[in-house]
């Protein structure tokens, strides 16, 4: 974890962690997954794994899959960006890439995974992944001396990660390792923002604009129950924030904390700015979870 004391002064915090999963292996926290996923392939005998992703799922399977030998196939949106897709033709991926948007991809990753006999790194489908998202909350706990911070905040897609760390510092807290879990934030495109609806209670629809933020455009999450009984039980929020604030927010963090965030890791700095500008966050600590570095253009 990196401290951002400037942006912490900013926005009136005690203190401002930033969670940089940058360093992964693949640049992304996307990496933690893969890792149970290939484990549990190879145990099992399995020769091919599959996934469906707006790029940095499908790059970390991928380079994974190169390094043990395995198969790759994924599945992308139609508006998968050519810098990801280039990724993914490096580590020699078989890649399909859908007419539709990713709930599209995902149903038609989820159908040649069962017909060709495929592993799935899919985290809304294998129940086992969240175990390795999970272990961001036990490094966050440890590094902080098992005093959780007051929030924790990151984008929102599926739900998994957010959801996967909720887990984890529930189970520190079971253990007596932490005396409480922190408030859960997660953070959504104004234009696509089914779960921040969803925790409103609004089931309206409406998710049919476009969002920069690709790797969090889910109009149809599929990790919705975890996730939502893990904002409740930390008494969380989802909140959106327009595309405007996510690029300025993602020239914040370059800029007074030297950090470079993919546009979409961004989104949880837009979401905490928000959230100073609607109450006090004086005395508070805070997490910000990078959750990856790998650029589609200049910012």
């Amino acid at each position: 974890m990196v401290a951002a004391p400037r942006l912490a002064a900013r926005l009136g915090l005690k203190s401002l962690l930033l969670k940089d999963e940058t360093r992964n292996p693949t640049r992304c926290l996307k990496d933690r997954a893969t890792a149970i996923a290939v484990t549990l392939a190879t145990a099992n005998g399995y020769r091919d794994m599959y996934c469906a992703s707006a790029g940095n799922a499908a790059i970390s399977l991928a380079g994974f899959c190169a390094n043990h030998g395995l198969g790759c196939h994924v599945f992308v949106p139609s508006e998968a960006s050519q810098t990801r897709l280039n990724w993914l033709r490096r580590y020699g991926a078989d890649i399909h890439v859908s007419t539709g948007n990713y709930d599209q991809a995902y149903d038609e990753a989820e159908r040649a995974g069962a017909e060709n006999g495929w592993y799935s790194r899919n985290c809304a489908f294998n129940p086992f992944l969240v175990e390795g998202k999970k272990t961001v909350a036990f490094e966050m706990g440890e590094q902080l001396g098992w005093q959780a911070p007051d929030l924790i905040v990151a984008p929102v897609g599926d739900g998994c990660t957010l959801g996967a760390i909720g887990k984890g510092f529930r189970e520190l807290e079971a253990v007596g390792l932490t005396d409480e879990i922190p408030q859960l934030i997660g953070i959504q495109s104004e234009a696509i923002q089914p779960l921040v609806r969803r925790h409103r209670g609004d089931d309206s629809g409406g998710d049919n604009g476009n969002a920069q933020a690709a790797s969090i455009a889910v109009r149809r999450p599929r990790n919705t129950l975890r996730l939502l009984s893990e904002i409740r039980l930390s008494n969380g929020l989802m909140l959106g924030v327009s595309d405007e604030h996510i690029s300025s927010a993602q020239r914040t963090l370059a800029e007074e904390a030297g950090v470079v965030a993919e546009f979409t890791s961004a989104a949880a700095l837009a979401g905490l700015i928000q959230l100073a500008e609607h109450e006090s966050l004086e005395n508070k600590s805070a997490v910000l979870v990078i959750t990856g570095g790998r650029l589609d253009s200049d910012f």
